[in-house]
C-alpha cells in the first residue's frame, strides 16, 4: 500500500467511519434516507458527535425517526426526548424535524427519492430539501447529500466540506489544482486506487474530522495523525 493509502487508512482507524452506519442506517436503503436527514440535522448542531448520535438513538427508539413517526409525535414530545438525551436547544430543533417530516409527507409522500427525482440538479435539490422546513440550512443539506452522491444524479456534484478538502490535499488524495466540482469524483477515484478496501464515504468523513482538527487552520501540532502528519513533516 502506498504512503497515501497508509495515511488514509490511519485517518479512518483513528477518527472513525461515517456516522450513519454506526447509527444503524443503511444509506443504500431508501427507507433509511429520511432518518439520515434527521441525524444530519442533529449533527449540524454545535455538539459533540456522540451527543447527536445518542439523541438520534433515543429518538429512534421512541417515538421513532421516520417522517410518519415524527409527524405523529409532534414537537413537544420530540423535544422532550432530545432533551432527555442531552441535546442542547432541543426545543428549537424539534419543530424543525417535525415540520420537515410533515412537509415531506404532504408534498412528496414521505419519499426522498421522489423529491430527488423531481429535482433538476444540485441547486434545485438543495432548495427542495431546505424548503421542507425553516432551520434546514445549507450545512445540514450538504451534510445530508454528501454520502448520497451515488444515489441521486442531482446530488453528484455536492462539494466536499472545506475541512475534508484541506485534509485530502495534505494527505495527497487530491491535488491543489483540482476543480471544486470535480473534487468529489476525484477523491472517490483516489480512494478506489489507494484504499480500495475502504468505503470512500468513510474516508471522506474521516478527512472532514481530520481537517476540522488540524488541516484547515494549519494546527499541525494537534494533528490526530501525530508524527505521521504530512504537513508536520513538510515543516521540518
Amino acid at each position: 500500500m502506498s504512503e497515501v493509502g497508509v495515511l488514509a487508512r490511519r485517518a479512518v482507524e483513528t477518527l472513525g467511519r461515517h456516522p450513519a452506519p454506526g447509527a444503524g442506517l443503511d444509506l443504500s436503503a431508501p427507507g433509511d434516507r429520511a432518518r439520515w436527514l434527521v441525524l444530519a440535522r442533529l449533527l449540524s448542531e454545535r455538539v459533540r458527535e456522540e451527543v447527536a448520535l445518542a439523541a438520534f438513538a433515543r429518538l429512534s427508539a421512541d417515538p421513532g425517526a421516520t417522517p410518519e413517526q415524527l409527524g405523529e409525535a409532534g414537537p413537544v414530545r420530540v423535544a422532550a426526548v432530545l432533551g432527555a438525551a442531552g441535546l442542547p436547544r432541543a426545543e428549537q430543533v424539534a419543530p424543525v424535524l417535525c415540520r420537515a417530516a410533515a412537509s415531506l409527507c404532504s408534498r412528496h409522500a414521505a419519499d426522498l427519492d421522489r423529491l430527488a427525482a423531481e429535482s433538476d440538479g444540485l441547486e434545485a435539490l438543495g432548495g427542495a430539501l431546505a424548503a421542507l422546513a425553516p432551520g434546514l440550512g445549507v450545512a445540514t443539506v450538504l451534510r445530508f447529500l454528501r454520502p448520497l452522491r451515488g444515489a441521486w444524479p442531482a446530488a453528484r456534484e455536492t462539494p466536499l466540506a472545506r475541512p475534508a478538502r484541506a485534509a485530502a490535499i495534505h494527505l495527497g488524495l487530491l491535488g491543489v489544482s483540482e476543480d471544486l466540482e470535480g473534487e468529489p469524483a476525484a477523491l472517490f477515484v483516489a480512494c478506489a486506487q489507494r484504499v480500495p478496501e475502504l468505503s470512500p464515504i468513510d474516508v471522506e468523513a474521516a478527512l472532514e474530522r481530520l481537517g476540522a482538527a488540524a488541516c484547515r487552520s494549519e494546527r499541525v501540532a494537534r494533528c490526530p495523525l501525530g508524527s505521521d502528519c504530512p504537513a508536520r513533516l513538510a515543516a521540518r
